[in-house]
């Protein structure tokens, strides 16, 4: 066979070897971007699925912040406020916000003041006992580091948790904050009140109130 009946079969060749390199170099990329698509998929079911346990957390302690011995301390401490709800009424239409001096004061002469020793006693572990609760949630829907950016990383979600009782938790630690500083030092805890100060002062429900 000539040199020149060889050079048309090895140019062949190596035409076919380039479309295989290509082929195979195709069929390797498509294998990639599959891979690439699956992944994200993946992370995308395991992101549901992180979101849907975290917001069946925090609606679980919603609930029983909703019922049971919490819900009758709220109905307590409710019921004291629309036994007087004439006074209550007179003190918002002056202008009076929660934490005002003149609240204050009338929790602690008539809301609090009125009731025997026992009810004071009841009045005051109601608003321990809410504030543990609250607590718990607080910290329940804390994101890591405390920045809004990290939300599907808290235990609770954070939006559940706001939409629940966020509100509720600004309004009751403007009206009974201090009596949280003194119930804390009297029953010796320490930590009573801290994660809902932060929660309502700069965490996720100061940022939803905000926003």
């Amino acid at each position: 066979m000539s040199a020149s009946s060889e050079k048309p079969a090895q140019t062949q060749r190596s035409s076919s070897s380039r479309r295989s390199i290509k082929r195979l170099a195709n069929i390797e990329t498509a294998q990639f971007i599959a891979l690439i698509l699956a992944g994200a998929y993946a992370v995308f079911e395991l992101s549901l699925t992180r979101v849907d346990r975290h917001v069946d957390t925090a609606m679980s302690l919603v609930q029983e912040f909703s019922q049971g011995q919490l819900g009758e301390n709220r109905r307590f401490l409710n019921d004291r406020w629309y036994s007087h709800w004439e006074d209550v009424r007179l003190l918002q239409e002056a202008g009076y916000g929660a934490s005002s001096a003149p609240i204050q004061a009338f929790i602690e002469n008539t809301i609090v003041g009125e009731l025997d020793q026992a009810g004071q006693k009841e009045f005051r572990l109601a608003i321990a006992e809410i504030t543990d609760s609250l607590d718990r949630l607080a910290i329940c829907a804390k994101p890591p580091f405390n920045l809004g950016v990290f939300n599907m990383f808290a235990q609770c979600d954070p939006k559940t948790t706001n939409h629940a009782i966020c509100e509720y938790a600004t309004s009751f630690h403007e009206l009974y904050g201090p009596m949280i500083d003194e119930t804390r030092t009297t029953l010796g805890n320490g930590g009573l009140g801290i994660a809902l100060e932060e929660y309502v002062m700069e965490g996720t429900c100061f940022r939803w109130l905000q926003g």
